[in-house]
């Protein structure tokens, strides 16, 4: 860390590593931490040991930011940036807000800030307010990055403004009412895009991998259902051969509706629970073991008001003493004397107990996951005191995400296993901790806008409530990064509706689950480099600007392209696709208007120069452990797919227990090309089947060993050969089809010659 000052004020510089800065701005020479700083939401890794400072110029990596009276000059990205700091001369700012301007040049693109709009993914020339407030902005996220190679992340939770470009089109103009100026700046060295996400995943954490099921389908009850017609509708999935994995209990789960309190209980009318039986019991008497036995998990939904301050600030204290440091209470001044008395105003709150102590029960009761309600987390509470110390306009932001974080550690803390907490407030940090959905907003197009948003500012895990009422609906919500359908107050279970949905609703969630191998590596990748799931073809295709403006398709994963709703299809330039459905071939860089064949909802393409594995379908992800996969070429050029193994459950991968298999399209040539397939690296084993672990989950097969991969390849050759020696493979439908062994696989990479 770096210290210059000018005349009017002081700059913090400090690299925090290569291409990552973080710059802070000081009246006074004094700096309040931000509390995404304070509760350890934000993170540095260390400052970079390489980096030089000459007094006024700190320098890393080819970035050089050079402090001047009033501004920060950055050298490095595309264009030189200049940023600029105003409104705080003559007076302590950090406490009366601030201005800060970066300068943009002509043709730069900037993209980000969440889900603050539904208008549009390009952001030049809109201005943002990032301030959570209900329906009309679930998510903002004060993260944007620039076609010019450079990201800002702003470390402030109170209410701020970006200006991109609307009143002065010269300049991106970020303001707040409080606070200090504390931004983190990510300059790549190749100045992608994606590498910017990766970078701020690095602050910000990268979206979190959720267990297996999770990317399954969600179906969330009716609110009247009761616990006989919960099991009746779960053996129905089950008879209409359409694959679920989690059904999900809305607010009439508990004695007292809505119940925001810490005393939440099964309700007796709906969920009957006696007396005589441990509040944490989930034995073969109950409810809970039939859905085991039919492989569900199921959620609860969730409402509180309680202040969570108290338990963050718990734990700032814990790390001080593992770090050795002194312990302060640091926040906002108490100003009226009356509110410094020993009584606590919430009579919510037992200040000495985390709220998610509250919920253990439940998760012994065989709970995999909590919805979060909107409710409360949307709210103003000009009247709160948060910790006892915080004013609401510094917390309001924030909140969420101490919420999704204390959920997701306390259940991964208490049942050893990946928590799936869903949530539709989303601030900076939420992807480590949670996914979300578009709250209640429906599953039409403005939530494919708000996805494709969150995907450009670090958050993957997104889906909306599915609208089941149209095939498009089905279509989007099937080929989204995760898929609920909501009940809520409705009768929309598919063997309610016409028979061509139902059948949709069928054909997708087998679809679904037999992607499942790539989606879930994909999910992987997301929670490795930042890189979403659903992708805006700017971030994929960043060359293109009138992409900026396509909001009706986007890549799913690295080799798959999905349209919605609006079949005004842009294909992107320099690939050939192929229809997922009917095996057509287009040419990219053209708008197509596309006929959804029959039966299907919207577009499925596959890019040419492609491989990735499917495996058939289950009734349940987990219903089996399967014992082959298909590998899918489509020859076009060359092209790599990492297949991810885990045990589904766990953090262990996070300790390398896991395995990938790397299979690539190699020496691609007209009419040839070599399809190999490498070593599995790395192992892992299924859960520990303990006595307590079965208790509260199905008895869940070891996710092991694959024994076979069948090989599908676009078009019809006219031999394989293995290292020289002749493949049997078999021709139809304008596929080629062979298998090869993984056992030999175990022994030595596969490289096999297709020639057509």
């Amino acid at each position: 860390m770096y210290t210059v000052k000018t005349k009017n004020a002081e700059l913090e510089l400090r690299a925090v590593e290569k291409g990552i800065f973080r710059v802070r701005v000081s009246h006074d020479g004094e700096y309040t931490e931000s509390l995404m700083s304070r509760y350890n939401i934000l993170r540095e890794s260390g400052e970079a040991a390489e980096a030089s400072f000459d007094g006024t110029a700190l320098t890393l990596g080819g970035v050089t930011l050079t402090a001047a009276d009033g501004s920060l000059q950055v050298s490095g990205t595309k264009e030189k940036l200049c940023i600029s700091f105003d409104g705080f001369e003559g007076k302590p700012y950090k406490s009366r807000g601030f201005t800060l301007t970066a300068s943009l040049t002509k043709d730069e693109r900037l993209f980000g800030l969440g889900d603050e709009s539904r208008k549009n993914i390009a952001r030049r020339g809109s201005v943002a307010r990032l301030d959570i407030r209900n329906v009309a902005s679930y998510g903002p996220i004060p993260f944007i990055m620039s076609s010019n190679g450079w990201g800002l992340l702003l470390n402030c939770t109170y209410a701020s403004t970006f200006d991109c470009g609307a009143s002065d089109p010269d300049s991106l103009i970020i303001s707040s009412h409080k606070g200090q100026i504390d931004f983190y700046l990510f300059i790549p060295e190749s100045g992608k895009l994606t590498d910017i996400l990766t970078l701020q995943g690095k602050v910000a954490g990268n979206p979190i991998l959720l267990p297996k099921f999770a990317y399954g389908y969600t179906f969330v009850l009716n609110e009247q259902t009761n616990a006989r017609e919960m099991l009746y509708d779960c053996l129905n999935f089950r008879r209409e051969d359409i694959s679920c994995d989690m059904v999900g209990l809305e607010p009439q789960w508990m004695t007292n509706h809505y119940d925001r309190s810490i005393y939440k209980t099964w309700s007796r009318d709906r969920f009957f629970f006696p007396d005589w039986m441990p509040e944490n019991y989930s034995g073969y008497d109950t409810f809970f073991y039939n859905l085991r036995e039919m492989g569900f998990k199921f959620s609860l939904w969730l409402c509180q008001d309680y202040d969570l301050l108290f338990e963050e600030e718990r734990q700032c204290g814990e790390r001080a003493k593992e770090l050795g440091k002194e312990y302060t209470f640091e926040g906002a001044s108490i100003l009226d004397p009356h509110l410094a008395c020993p009584e606590y105003m919430d009579g919510i709150t037992v200040r000495d107990v985390p709220w998610f102590d509250h919920l253990k029960k439940f998760c012994d009761n065989g709970a995999s996951a909590f919805k979060l309600d909107g409710a409360f987390q949307t709210n103003d509470h000009p009247d709160r005191l948060w910790g006892g110390k915080y004013f609401d306009d510094e917390v309001h932001n924030v909140y969420p995400v101490i919420y999704v974080k204390q959920m997701q550690e306390g259940f991964s803390n208490h049942t050893g296993r990946r928590a799936v907490i869903y949530t539709p407030c989303v601030y900076s940090g939420t992807q480590r901790y949670a996914a979300s959905w578009a709250g209640d907003t429906g599953g039409g197009f403005d939530t494919v806008i708000a996805m494709l948003n969150f995907g450009l500012s670090g958050h993957s895990n997104v889906t909306c409530d599915m609208e089941v009422v149209s095939k498009e609906g089905i279509h989007y919500g099937f080929l989204s990064p995760w898929t609920q359908q909501l009940g809520w107050r409705n009768w929309q279970q598919p063997w309610f509706l016409r028979d061509e949905l139902c059948q949709c609703i069928k054909y997708y969630s087998h679809l679904r689950n037999s992607l499942f191998p790539y989606i879930y590596s994909m999910a992987h990748k997301a929670s490795e480099t930042g890189l979403p799931i659903a992708r805006a073809l700017s971030l994929m295709y960043p060359d293109y600007p009138e992409y900026d403006y396509v909001a009706n398709s986007y890549m799913f994963g690295d080799s798959l392209l999905v349209a919605v709703f609006d079949m005004k299809l842009t294909l992107p330039a320099g690939e050939k696709w192929v229809d997922f459905f009917t095996g057509d071939v287009y040419e990219g860089g053209q708008v197509i208007d596309y006929k959804i064949p029959e039966g299907r909802g919207g577009a499925l393409m596959v890019k040419a120069g492609s491989v990735f594995c499917t495996r058939d379908y289950q009734k349940f992800i987990e219903e089996t452990a399967p014992d082959k996969y298909h590998i899918n070429v489509y020859p076009g050029g060359d092209a790599q797919f990492t297949l991810y193994e885990d045990d589904g459950y766990t953090y262990d991968y996070l300790e390398g227990k896991m395995g990938t298999t790397k299979i690539a399209l190699e020496n691609s040539r007209d009419g040839a090309f070599e399809l190999a397939l490498y070593r599995r690296e790395g192992s892992f084993e299924g859960r520990e089947k303990t006595e307590a672990s079965l208790m509260s989950d199905p008895d869940i097969l070891p996710m092991g060993d694959v024994t076979a991969f069948d090989v599908k390849v676009f078009g019809e050759a006219v031999s394989v050969t293995l290292e020289g020696a002749p493949v049997e493979f078999s021709v139809s439908d304008g596929f080629t089809y062979f298998e090869a062994d993984r056992d030999a696989h175990r022994e030595k990479d596969l490289r096999f010659e297709i020639k057509f």
